[in-house]
């Protein structure tokens, strides 16, 4: 294939590429959808049209030098698995004119470069304000979860920082009750539940005001192995396992016996709980009721 110059993850100026094929090359790879046109004078390899990041830099050079990828898309290109990468999210400076099209979301307004980092060759916004703006934009449940996910990518002694800054960043927003709810869901952002399930399912304890659990709470067998419970509430001994979780483990029945024995109740979620809580709730409050703890 023609080396073309100029090009990002598979997306290319217009004229590049023609200047590489010829006018005649580039029409006849165009027809057999070697490239697909993104937008007036992006090209995208057309193996590629599905990959984030073709899409993510064909948008970047559609908008301009300035441009900036936000919202979902850029918590994607951070490792973040809760909210979708699609359409891709752009912010460019008020003075660019440039409108949102199928497959592509313009925002406008200033973003400082301080703002901003590099992720493979991608112009991103950072993870701290990047943070700050998913309160508002996105569901509790994703940017919950996009929280742990951000933390969990960071070393522990890492993390309180990282939280102070995002509050701060929230703290400087008009709305006041909208401040007050983001700053809440920040404080069960700790980065130890594994998965976007498990963040949820702390979400709807959270809300059903259950006293907040440890996550990944060990416990000790007779061998010296160390068992995590993905919730627990130590000081009654109760836990709760999620299940049909992506890459989650089958259940094994050795260690719950073994857990069992040792005085825990063990409950277990289900993706259904994400839907209909109720059971999972009522479960949970007998559970309390049974070992005398305040639910």
């Amino acid at each position: 294939m023609t080396e073309i110059p100029g090009g990002l993850h598979g997306a290319y100026p217009y004229d590049n590429v023609r200047s590489a094929l010829g006018e005649y090359r580039l029409r006849a790879a165009m027809d057999k959808a070697e490239f697909v046109c993104f937008g007036r004078g992006v090209l995208l390899d057309g193996d590629r049209t599905l990959d984030l990041r073709t899409r993510a830099a064909g948008a970047l050079l559609l908008a301009g030098p300035e441009a900036v990828l936000v919202g979902s898309t850029a918590a994607v290109l951070h490792g973040c698995t809760a909210i979708g990468g699609h359409p891709v999210h752009v912010r460019v400076p008020y003075l660019r004119r440039i409108r949102s099209r199928e497959g592509l979301v313009v925002h406008q307004g200033p973003v400082s470069e301080s703002d901003i980092e590099e992720l493979d060759g991608l112009r991103v916004l950072r993870p701290e304000p990047l943070l700050a703006e998913l309160f508002r934009t996105e569901s509790r449940r994703g940017v919950l979860a996009c929280a742990d996910e951000l933390l969990r990518g960071l070393p522990g002694p890492d993390r309180p920082g990282f939280r102070a800054t995002v509050a701060r960043i929230v703290a400087g927003q008009p709305n006041q009750r909208a401040v007050q709810r983001a700053l809440d869901l920040l404080d069960l952002a700790t980065g130890l539940p594994e998965t976007p399930m498990q963040s949820a399912i702390l979400l709807i304890m959270a809300d059903a005001r259950l006293p907040v659990p440890e996550c990944q709470h060990a416990v000790s067998d007779a061998c010296g192995r160390v068992h995590r419970l993905d919730f627990a509430w130590p000081q009654g001994r109760i836990a709760v396992e999620c299940e049909a979780d992506e890459g989650w483990p089958v259940r094994d029945p050795a260690r719950e016996a073994h857990l069992r024995r040792h005085g825990w109740l063990l409950l277990h979620a289900h993706a259904l709980d994400l839907y209909e809580p109720a059971a999972l709730l009522d479960r949970l409050k007998e559970a309390f009721n049974r070992r005398q703890l305040a639910a």
